[in-house]
C-alpha cells in the first residue's frame, strides 16, 4: 500500500498532505488500525493504514496483492482527517493506559519537588538548552549554576493544537531524542494510541502527560517545559548538578 508523497485539497482543512487508508477506516469507528512500517521512513507522521479487515486479507494471502488490494480499495484522505478516523479506530486498552498516565504523574511530582528543593528549579533568571550538548542550563547574574542533560520528549502547538513526539521532530538531533523512541516502542507493543503515534490533537495537559510518562518509563530525574510563541517544548532531565 505504498504510495508517493503527495498533497489534497480537504473540504476541512485546506490543502494538506496526503494520506492513504483502506477504505473501512474513512467512515469507520472501531474497525481496528494497523500501520505500515517503512525502514526508509520510520518516523511518518501518517503511515498507510488499514483495519482489522484488511489486515486479515493481507495476512491470508502474505503480500498486498491483486486480492488483498481489492478488499482495501485505497482511499485518500489529508493528514488531519487521518488522524481523526485514527482516533476513531484504534483499539486499546483505556484503563491500563490511564493507570500509567496516573503512575507517571506521581513519579514526576515526586522528581520535581526533589529537583526544587535541592537545586531550586524554577527561580533562576534564565535558562539556555542546547541540542550539540544535549544540556540545559540555568543561569543567575549571567552565571550558569545548574546544568542537566537532556532528552526531548515532544512539544504542543498553539497552532494547531497538536502534541508532536520528539522522535517525529526532524529539527531535533537524533542525540537529544533517541530515549524517547524506548516510549514508543513501549506504547507501540501495548497499543497505547498517544504514545505510538507521531502526532495527535492535545493541550499543554497532555505534554505534561506525556512528559511524566516519558520521565516514569525513562526513569528520568525530572522535566522541564520551554515555552514560546508558537506553543511549549518539554524535555525531562538526568544527571542534574551544581556547575563547579
Amino acid at each position: 500500500m505504498n504510495e508517493s508523497e503527495a498533497a489534497v485539497e480537504c473540504g476541512a482543512h485546506g490543502n494538506r498532505p496526503a494520506a492513504f487508508v483502506c477504505q473501512h477506516l474513512v467512515a469507520g469507528n472501531g474497525r481496528g488500525f494497523h500501520c505500515a512500517s517503512d525502514p526508509e521512513m520510520p518516523d511518518q507522521l501518517c503511515p498507510d493504514a488499514w483495519c482489522d479487515l484488511c489486515e486479515e486479507a493481507f495476512q491470508t494471502e502474505g503480500e498486498w496483492n491483486d486480492r488483498s488490494e481489492a478488499v482495501a480499495k485505497i482511499a485518500i484522505m489529508c493528514d488531519r482527517c487521518y488522524e481523526v478516523a485514527r482516533e476513531r479506530n484504534w483499539r486499546q486498552d483505556s484503563q491500563a493506559f490511564e493507570r500509567l498516565v496516573l503512575d507517571a504523574m506521581s513519579y514526576l511530582k515526586a522528581r520535581q519537588a526533589a529537583l526544587t528543593a535541592e537545586f531550586r528549579i524554577g527561580e533562576y533568571e534564565r535558562y539556555d538548552w542546547y541540542q550539540d550538548t544535549g544540556q540545559l542550563v540555568f543561569l543567575q547574574n549571567g552565571q550558569a549554576r545548574v546544568v542537566a542533560n537532556i532528552q526531548f520528549v515532544g512539544s504542543v502547538s498553539s497552532i494547531s493544537d497538536t502534541w508532536l513526539w520528539a522522535w517525529a521532530n526532524e529539527s531535533y538531533v537524533e542525540a537529544v531524542k533517541a530515549d524517547v523512541r524506548k516510549v514508543r516502542t513501549y506504547g507501540a507493543e501495548r497499543q497505547f494510541l498517544r504514545l505510538a503515534s507521531a502526532r495527535w490533537e492535545a493541550t499543554e495537559v497532555d505534554g505534561w502527560e506525556m512528559t511524566a510518562v516519558a520521565a516514569f518509563l525513562l526513569q528520568a530525574q525530572g522535566a522541564y517545559r520551554s515555552p514560546s510563541e508558537q506553543g511549549a517544548v518539554f524535555m525531562t532531565l538526568s544527571d542534574v548538578r551544581w556547575v563547579q
